[in-house]
């Protein structure tokens, strides 16, 4: 495995630190929230999203890095944390109109270094390859590793896109292809052309860092004659790509839908928050019954198909 460039970590670095330095209240009302709930089993507490192109009307995402599932509030929910992670919550502050709430993901830290440099499917590695911020560590090895592992995140985006690319192309092609194949590995509400304007949100820190991880065995190098990248790739790879990604996506649908399932046990209001995140992003809502609201898992499966052949999400 290709070592990560201190270059790399150094631009990684810059933006995860830089990305949340301003006031926010609220936001910080609820990372008190996340402390006191997991004391000193806390290690780190990261922000993505939406949150950090400027929506202010949406809810938080935040990631929560834990030194051991034993800080989990259950053993059962520690130990679905560990077999399918991470597990999912919400948590709120204030009240209507002003109330802000968010949604928290929760697994070890180890774990997280895991996935985003060995696992097969881009759940975490696609997710912590955009910007991101660190709202809180516990200390400055925690940040450290932290960083290193966003910063493999990255690492790992471009290895696995390179082979489905052209012979030539930008960072912008490498970034919206790359993004949009991961978005077709989960069930995703995100219309056309999203993943070309989430380029479009941090067009430095792309180009950037398709520079900086360009010539570094990774599959792609630079172009002498411009400021493009030329794809090495090996041919197998470049022939397996597509089977590769449609490998991808079967079983990222089929871990989506058990998350899903999951969440239904750990997410208070699970499918009011689904319908909303899917109206949100495509547009198309279709209110549920009282039955389906009080048993999801039982009864929301007809209205979750009915959304998806309205094109609600993919």
């Amino acid at each position: 495995m290709t070592m990560i460039d201190e270059r790399v970590r150094s631009l990684v670095a810059g933006q995860v630190l830089g990305t949340c330095d301003f006031p926010d209240d609220q936001r910080d009302q609820l990372l008190d929230q996340i402390k006191q709930r997991y004391g000193q089993g806390l290690l780190a507490v990261l922000i993505y999203g939406s949150y950090l192109r400027g929506k202010r009307d949406t809810l938080l995402d935040f990631y929560v890095l834990l030194e051991s599932y034993s800080f989990m509030p259950s053993s059962w929910q520690g130990w679905l944390a560990k077999a399918l992670p991470p597990n999912v919550y919400q948590i709120s502050h204030g009240s209507p109109p002003d109330e802000i709430r968010a949604k928290y993901a929760v697994l070890t830290l180890s774990r997280f270094e895991y996935a985003v440099r060995k696992d097969f499917l881009s759940y975490f590695w696609a997710r912590f390859a955009q910007p991101c911020g660190i709202l809180f560590s516990r200390d400055e090895s925690v940040r450290e590793r932290v960083i290193e592992a966003i910063a493999q995140s990255s690492q790992s985006f471009v290895r696995h896109v390179a082979p489905v690319l052209e012979d030539s192309f930008d960072a912008k092609q490498m970034w919206a292809t790359g993004l949009g194949l991961t978005y077709q590995c989960e069930f995703r509400s995100e219309p056309a052309g999203h993943a070309e304007k989430l380029f479009g949100y941090w067009p430095e820190y792309y180009c950037s860092m398709t520079a900086l991880l360009a010539n570094k065995g990774l599959g792609y190098e630079a172009a002498a004659e411009n400021d493009g990248y030329l794809n090495t790739s090996k041919s197998g790879q470049r022939r397996r790509a597509p089977f590769v990604w449609w490998l991808r996506k079967a079983q990222g649908k089929v871990l989506s839908t058990l998350r899903i399932v999951k969440a239904a046990m750990t997410f208070d209001d699970p499918l009011e928050y689904l319908l909303w995140k899917i109206k949100r992003h495509s547009g198309v809502y279709i209110a549920p019954t009282a039955l389906q609201k009080k048993f999801p898992l039982i009864f929301a499966w007809p209205l979750l198909w009915r959304l998806y052949r309205r094109g609600a999400f993919r």
